[in-house]
């Protein structure tokens, strides 16, 4: 699929701050399943964009503001293309060991007894996963919002939450069977999310390597799925983080355009 994508997000203030400082992951890296042909990122009122990479070798860009400041434009735009690799997520570059992914969640002893009970005596690693997926995807409505996520316990308690919570839990979830798992940020290029943004988990199995599942939507990463950044939760692969000086309460709109076609066969045949 190649996919024209426009995202733009506008911070305002209830009264102008003092200052304003933002961490923004915004930027897709290529690997075997996306081939980046142009990307941008902006800020308004103009601001250095620091770019950089951080341990998990996702894309950032840092900057600050000086106020007085009323409101904040950021922009993320570009062309990309996508292959559908059934979630296979190779050509990354890993940073970190496979043991940071084991990080257990707190309070997700629910979650640990509910994938003990749905997996029965299943031994493939694999298919235990998709078992995970669909369990969760039944047991879970899916919300779309692009608020941060709450704790796991409360989402699996109250069976709602968006697709950021959702594969928060699907995370603990695969921990719990002690399978690396991981946190991953992103975009769906179908235009069927209410949200701007999206989120899945990813889980590492060896002689593949890592496999993102969708418990929100019930399947794997397919090519409508543009991939951001990962980390151990969310807060390490967040889209935007920010702290500003002040009193002043921040409302945040974003906007996303998408202009998506898939080739026929006979233009990508070699």
């Amino acid at each position: 699929m190649r996919a024209r994508v426009s995202l733009q997000i506008e911070a305002s203030y209830s009264e102008p701050t003092r200052s304003a400082n933002q961490v923004l992951r915004l930027t897709p890296r290529p690997f075997d399943g996306l081939h980046v042909l142009d990307w941008f990122v902006g800020v308004e009122p103009v601001a250095t964009l620091r770019r950089s990479e951080d341990g998990f070798g996702n894309i950032v860009h840092s900057c600050s503001h000086a106020g007085p400041l009323e409101k904040i434009v950021i922009t993320a735009e570009g062309l990309v293309e996508t292959q559908d690799v059934a979630g296979v997520a190779r050509g990354l570059n890993e940073k970190q060991p496979l043991d940071l992914f084991l990080r257990p969640h707190e309070d997700a002893e629910e979650i640990a007894a509910f994938a003990a009970k749905e997996l029965g005596g299943e031994k493939d690693r694999l298919s235990r996963l998709h078992l995970l997926m669909a369990a969760l995807h039944e047991k879970l409505n899916h919300a779309p919002s692009d608020a941060a996520p709450r704790p796991v316990a409360d989402v699996f308690a109250d069976g709602e939450g968006s697709a950021r919570e959702i594969a928060q839990v699907l995370v603990a979830a695969m921990r719990a069977q002690d399978i690396p798992a991981r946190f991953v940020s992103g975009l769906l290029l179908d235009g069927a999310e209410g949200a701007a943004f999206h989120a899945w988990a990813e889980a590492y199995i060896d002689d593949i390597g890592w496999i993102g599942f969708d418990a929100a939507l019930g399947f794997c990463p397919r090519d409508t799925h543009l991939r951001l950044a990962h980390g151990v939760g969310f807060f390490g692969a967040a889209p935007r983080r920010a702290a500003i000086s002040g009193y002043a309460e921040e409302k945040v709109e974003k906007r996303l355009t998408i202009s998506a076609a898939r080739q026929a066969s006979w233009q990508i045949q070699q």
